[in-house]
């Protein structure tokens, strides 16, 4: 699975649309757009963004599908909920 279709995936089981899930991570409609449609690949920040607006307690997953070692880029995300 790409990290595009992973995201699209979590999104739509919390029922968000785009440009909620865009607002929730403080990220542009446009940038979500084109990470979601696998056009781009997000910074490491806007990976954690995008885990802590979809409730994702270990961002590690969504790094590596990323295309970043999660361990390396410090995976570990404190839930902020």
């Amino acid at each position: 699975m790409t990290f595009g279709k992973r995201i699209q995936q979590l999104r739509q089981q919390q029922e968000l649309t785009l440009r909620k899930l865009s607002e929730k991570a403080g990220i542009s409609y446009s940038l979500s757009h084109a990470i979601e449609k696998d056009e781009l690949v997000p910074s490491p920040e806007a990976v954690f963004s995008l885990a802590r607006a979809l409730q994702q307690s270990d961002a590690e997953e969504l790094l590596r599908l990323a295309g970043y070692d999660g361990k390396k880029e410090g995976a570990a995300l404190p839930y902020q909920g």
